[in-house]
């Protein structure tokens, strides 16, 4: 490779989901924050498009995070993507990701990593990093796409997508709240109910944006938080606050009959 780059590793993986989901995961941005929250603090999108997107991201430490700006841009015709650094620490460098799809749910992918030209000696050093960084992220990637065909296979089931109403009894207010958080079914729904605060609450496990694992999702200002892309849904009305378009078509609400027990409800 031309420009002064020096190619300091090669990454090699195979994964157990389709190329449609590898290219799914790599057009969205708005996870990086999220699903990598150990290694992207902030992102904020400039353009994208079929051919990629450009953003300007920040890195930890997260006391004093350090601005990069990013290009992810696919290759005309090709199975291929390069992740290029444009601004900021290790401007330039060029990392290439090449993708082989052996089957309906298994890809091999290769990366290959282009870096402005390191110290003497350093080379090693630093491809050991990268490759390290990659490993980690392609992990909490396949966890997410593994996760994310699942929910559509289940929806094409037909199992996932109906909305029922349904009530069942959870017991007494103490019973509950020491079994708290559980996760239970009512009205064909898996819903958790959990404390947010001294208050029993109850959600839906599965995010209406992408399918994302609400389970995993932490209970803020009275609203749960997808683990995937930050969406929120309010525990009392399944609203979004943030003006988008998704919201939890069937609110789970924990209620009191007269003798004092508690239900779970839905629809």
């Amino acid at each position: 490779m031309s420009g002064g780059l020096t190619r300091v590793a090669v990454y090699e993986r195979t994964l157990p989901v389709s190329l449609e989901r590898i290219w799914e995961n790599v057009h969205d941005w708005e996870h990086l924050p999220f699903v990598h929250a150990g290694s992207f603090c902030e992102i904020a999108l400039e353009t994208s498009g079929p051919w990629g997107w450009r953003a300007r991201v920040k890195v930890p430490p997260r006391e004093s995070p350090r601005e990069l700006l990013i290009e992810l841009r696919r290759e005309e015709h090709a199975e291929r993507y390069h992740t290029r650094t444009l601004e900021g620490f290790g401007t330039g460098a060029d990392i290439i990701t090449s993708l082989d799809p052996r089957g309906d749910r298994e890809t091999a992918m290769r990366v290959e990593f282009w870096l402005p030209e390191p110290e003497p000696g350093r080379a090693a050093a630093l491809g050991e990093a990268m490759v390290g960084l990659y490993s980690g992220l392609w992990d909490e990637d396949e966890a997410m796409m593994v996760r994310r065909q699942a929910f559509l296979d289940g929806r094409a089931a037909g199992d996932s997508s109906r909305q029922k109403s349904g009530a069942i009894p959870l017991g007494t207010p103490d019973a509950v709240r020491a079994r708290a958080p559980f996760t239970t079914e009512v009205g064909g729904q898996q819903v958790r109910v959990a404390l947010h605060g001294d208050r029993l609450v109850a959600h839906t496990l599965v995010c209406p944006h992408l399918g994302g694992p609400l389970d995993e999702g932490e209970l803020r200002d009275g609203h749960v938080v997808c683990p995937w892309h930050g969406y929120r849904f309010s525990l009392e009305d399944g609203s979004n606050p943030d003006g988008r378009r998704c919201r939890l078509a069937s609110p789970a609400r924990v209620t009191t009959d007269a003798a004092g027990g508690l239900h779970l409800e839905i629809g």
